[in-house]
């Protein structure tokens, strides 16, 4: 039953677009329809939140390696940065 009243639906929405004469009318329904399928597109993309993840496999699922400690400061001084601590904490405020 309910399958026919969905069937019936349908029917009579493709009977209201065939009735439509005007161009505008045509351009909304077409816009809508894109913007219904970007959110199927959407909904498809995004992953549900599972309720527990350890850091281990965080760690496991990103390939993380850490940066040794010896390489980080080669290249903060390879930067040359002149500013103070305290300045550049600062710039992120502004």
């Amino acid at each position: 039953m309910e399958n026919t009243l969905l069937t019936s639906r349908k029917y009579k929405l493709i009977q209201e677009i065939i009735s439509l004469e005007d161009e505008e009318g045509i351009a909304k329904l077409e816009e809508q329809v894109t913007f219904w399928h970007q959110k199927d597109k959407f909904r498809e993309a995004v992953k549900p939140i599972r309720q527990e993840v350890s850091l281990n496999q965080m760690m496991a699922e990103q390939h993380y390696q850490p940066v040794q400690k010896e390489e980080f400061f080669r290249k903060a001084k390879k930067l040359n940065i002149e500013e103070s601590l305290e300045d550049l904490l600062s710039a992120l405020d502004r």
